[in-house]
Protein backbone atom coordinates (compact mmCIF):
# COMPACT_ATOMS: atom_id res chain seq x y z
CA UNK A 1 0.00 0.00 0.00
CA UNK A 2 1.47 3.33 -1.04
CA UNK A 3 1.68 6.24 1.37
CA UNK A 4 -0.73 9.03 0.54
CA UNK A 5 1.09 12.35 0.55
CA UNK A 6 -1.21 15.09 1.76
CA UNK A 7 -0.51 18.36 3.49
CA UNK A 8 -2.13 19.21 6.78
CA UNK A 9 -4.10 22.44 6.64
CA UNK A 10 -5.85 24.57 9.22
CA UNK A 11 -9.16 26.46 9.02
CA UNK A 12 -10.88 28.29 11.89
CA UNK A 13 -8.42 26.80 14.38
CA UNK A 14 -9.11 23.20 13.30
CA UNK A 15 -6.37 21.09 11.73
CA UNK A 16 -7.27 18.81 8.83
CA UNK A 17 -5.34 15.89 7.34
CA UNK A 18 -5.60 17.22 3.79
CA UNK A 19 -6.39 20.33 1.82
CA UNK A 20 -9.48 18.64 0.34
CA UNK A 21 -10.80 17.85 3.83
CA UNK A 22 -10.29 21.47 4.89
CA UNK A 23 -12.05 22.78 1.79
CA UNK A 24 -14.99 20.44 2.40
CA UNK A 25 -15.21 21.77 5.97
CA UNK A 26 -15.53 25.30 4.57
CA UNK A 27 -18.28 24.07 2.26
CA UNK A 28 -20.15 22.54 5.21
CA UNK A 29 -19.78 25.73 7.28
CA UNK A 30 -21.26 27.77 4.43
CA UNK A 31 -24.28 25.43 4.07
CA UNK A 32 -27.27 27.00 5.85
CA UNK A 33 -28.93 23.59 6.32
CA UNK A 34 -26.09 22.36 8.55
CA UNK A 35 -26.80 22.62 12.27
CA UNK A 36 -23.66 20.97 13.71
CA UNK A 37 -20.34 19.61 12.43
CA UNK A 38 -18.44 17.11 14.57
CA UNK A 39 -14.81 16.68 13.53
CA UNK A 40 -13.03 13.31 13.59
CA UNK A 41 -15.80 11.17 15.18
CA UNK A 42 -14.52 7.73 16.16
CA UNK A 43 -16.43 4.46 15.76
CA UNK A 44 -15.57 0.97 17.02
CA UNK A 45 -16.02 -1.53 14.20
CA UNK A 46 -14.79 -4.55 16.15
CA UNK A 47 -14.49 -4.74 19.94
CA UNK A 48 -11.35 -5.97 21.69
CA UNK A 49 -11.20 -9.75 22.01
CA UNK A 50 -8.87 -12.50 23.15
CA UNK A 51 -7.56 -15.68 21.56
CA UNK A 52 -5.93 -18.66 23.28
CA UNK A 53 -2.15 -18.39 23.53
CA UNK A 54 -0.50 -20.73 21.02
CA UNK A 55 2.68 -21.18 23.07
CA UNK A 56 1.06 -22.44 26.30
CA UNK A 57 -2.13 -23.69 24.59
CA UNK A 58 -4.25 -21.56 26.93
CA UNK A 59 -2.79 -23.02 30.17
CA UNK A 60 -0.61 -20.05 31.16
CA UNK A 61 2.43 -22.24 31.83
CA UNK A 62 5.13 -23.66 29.57
CA UNK A 63 7.61 -26.45 30.25
CA UNK A 64 11.23 -25.28 30.42
CA UNK A 65 13.27 -27.44 28.03
CA UNK A 66 16.40 -27.38 30.23
CA UNK A 67 14.96 -27.89 33.73
CA UNK A 68 11.68 -29.55 32.72
CA UNK A 69 9.87 -27.31 35.22
CA UNK A 70 6.69 -25.43 34.46
CA UNK A 71 7.37 -21.70 33.96
CA UNK A 72 5.02 -18.80 33.45
CA UNK A 73 4.29 -18.17 29.78
CA UNK A 74 5.90 -14.84 28.84
CA UNK A 75 3.91 -14.50 25.62
CA UNK A 76 0.53 -14.23 27.36
CA UNK A 77 1.77 -13.15 30.83
CA UNK A 78 0.42 -16.42 32.31
CA UNK A 79 -3.19 -15.62 31.43
CA UNK A 80 -3.52 -18.23 28.71
CA UNK A 81 -5.06 -15.57 26.44
CA UNK A 82 -3.67 -13.02 24.02
CA UNK A 83 -5.59 -9.78 23.66
CA UNK A 84 -6.35 -8.23 20.31
CA UNK A 85 -6.92 -4.49 19.99
CA UNK A 86 -10.32 -3.13 18.90
CA UNK A 87 -10.73 -2.01 15.29
CA UNK A 88 -11.58 1.68 15.37
CA UNK A 89 -12.44 3.93 12.46
CA UNK A 90 -12.19 7.71 12.50
CA UNK A 91 -14.39 9.48 9.96
CA UNK A 92 -13.74 13.03 8.81
CA UNK A 93 -17.10 14.57 9.79
CA UNK A 94 -20.41 13.80 11.43
CA UNK A 95 -22.90 16.36 10.17
CA UNK A 96 -26.28 17.11 11.74
CA UNK A 97 -28.76 18.97 9.54
CA UNK A 98 -31.59 21.25 10.67
CA UNK A 99 -34.19 18.63 9.71
CA UNK A 100 -32.60 16.16 12.18
CA UNK A 101 -30.84 14.04 9.57
CA UNK A 102 -27.27 12.95 10.38
CA UNK A 103 -24.52 11.89 7.99
CA UNK A 104 -21.07 10.47 8.61
CA UNK A 105 -18.78 11.81 5.89
CA UNK A 106 -15.35 10.81 4.66
CA UNK A 107 -13.53 13.03 2.18
CA UNK A 108 -11.23 11.16 -0.17
CA UNK A 109 -8.64 12.48 -2.55
CA UNK A 110 -7.62 8.92 -3.22
CA UNK A 111 -9.20 5.72 -1.86
CA UNK A 112 -6.59 3.08 -1.07
CA UNK A 113 -7.15 -0.68 -1.40
CA UNK A 114 -8.29 -1.03 2.21
CA UNK A 115 -11.01 1.62 2.17
CA UNK A 116 -13.82 -0.40 0.48
CA UNK A 117 -13.45 -3.03 3.21
CA UNK A 118 -13.54 -0.39 5.97
CA UNK A 119 -16.60 1.26 4.37
CA UNK A 120 -18.45 -2.05 4.12
CA UNK A 121 -17.57 -2.98 7.72
CA UNK A 122 -18.66 0.46 8.97
CA UNK A 123 -22.02 0.21 7.20
CA UNK A 124 -22.58 -3.34 8.49
CA UNK A 125 -21.80 -2.50 12.12
CA UNK A 126 -23.34 0.97 12.33
CA UNK A 127 -26.40 0.28 10.16
CA UNK A 128 -26.18 3.43 8.02
CA UNK A 129 -24.23 4.66 5.00
CA UNK A 130 -20.75 6.13 5.19
CA UNK A 131 -20.98 9.01 2.72
CA UNK A 132 -17.85 9.53 0.62
CA UNK A 133 -17.12 12.82 -1.14
CA UNK A 134 -14.30 13.22 -3.62
CA UNK A 135 -13.02 16.39 -5.25
CA UNK A 136 -12.89 16.20 -9.04
CA UNK A 137 -10.96 18.89 -10.92
CA UNK A 138 -13.61 19.12 -13.67
CA UNK A 139 -16.86 18.42 -11.81
CA UNK A 140 -16.09 19.82 -8.36
CA UNK A 141 -17.30 17.78 -5.37
CA UNK A 142 -18.71 14.37 -6.34
CA UNK A 143 -20.58 12.07 -3.99
CA UNK A 144 -19.33 8.51 -4.47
Amino acid sequence: MAKIKSRKTSYYGNEFDSKAEGEFYLLLRADENVLDIELQPQYTLLSAFSVPCHRCEGKGKVENQKTLRMNKCTLCSSTGKRMRQPWKYTADFKVTYKDGKEEVIDVKGYANERFPLVKKMFENVMGFELVVWQKNNKKGWVRK
